[in-house]
């Protein structure tokens, strides 16, 4: 089989395994990062958005159809603070790296998105994300655990609903993703990366937070990498 009918191949299988398995009420968020495509083996994980009887917001996971030997592809509809998922996240890493012999080396969590200029499906890996929630700021975490990040350069990211800090400069995320970028490599010092560590207000949309992740492990590694453990917080509680 060429290449050509291998990729069309596998973008028809994304397809059916999508239609087959979506719910009509999820809504994937929609964003021009990004990500891989064409995965194989893999296990759909579904994150809706749902209101209870007294109309508060809440998630469902759908996480009956998990094998521990395949890829975890999480599909969260782009409706939900991200206060929401916090425990789902969680639950999901835990499995994903408990030790067991179901479990195969080499087997990845991803968040899936919709790339609006393909106008397929794309997927970014987040395997170690570690969710410090929700009193941690990362400030506060870097002061307290100053020898971790000797000879680093750590970029402090806040996502807020209306605005983006890094090091505490606002820009407009997504309009000044340009100046952004800039702005974090010019903070890359003797050849070693910058270290962003990114805060998000837990009152962020799942859509707003999911084009930000895209964006910054999709950055340039030899100038910036995103640090694994993120800080998702309560502004009520800081």
């Amino acid at each position: 089989m060429n290449k050509f009918k291998m990729k069309f191949f596998y973008t028809l299988l994304w397809g059916l395994l999508f239609f087959s398995c979506s719910k009509p009420d999820i809504f994937l968020p929609v964003n021009d990062n990004p990500g891989q495509s064409g995965v194989k083996n893999i296990s759909q994980v579904y994150i809706f958005f749902k209101t209870n009887r007294n109309g508060d917001t809440i998630s469902e996971m759908h996480k009956n159809q998990i094998i521990s030997a395949t890829h975890y592809v999480v599909h969260i509809d782009r409706r939900l603070p991200v206060k929401y998922i916090i425990s789902d996240l969680e639950w999901l890493h835990e499995k994903r790296h408990r030790k067991s012999i179901h479990n195969i080396p080499g087997m990845h969590l991803y968040f899936s998105h919709i790339d609006s200029v393909n106008k397929t499906m794309r997927l970014n890996v987040f395997d170690d994300l570690e969710i410090l929630s929700p009193f941690y700021h990362s400030r506060i975490y870097v002061k307290k655990y100053a020898r971790k990040f000797t000879g680093v350069h750590p970029v402090h990211l806040d996502l807020q609903k209306d605005k983006l800090l890094v090091n505490d400069t606002a820009f407009n995320f997504p309009a000044q993703k340009t100046e952004i970028s800039n702005f974090i490599y010019s903070r890359s010092r003797d050849s070693i990366p910058s270290l962003l560590i990114l805060n998000t207000d837990y009152r962020v949309s799942y859509n707003r937070y999911n084009y930000l992740y895209g964006f910054l492990v999709n950055l340039d590694s030899s100038k910036a990498v995103l640090m694994h453990k993120q800080f998702w917080y309560n502004p009520k509680e800081l």
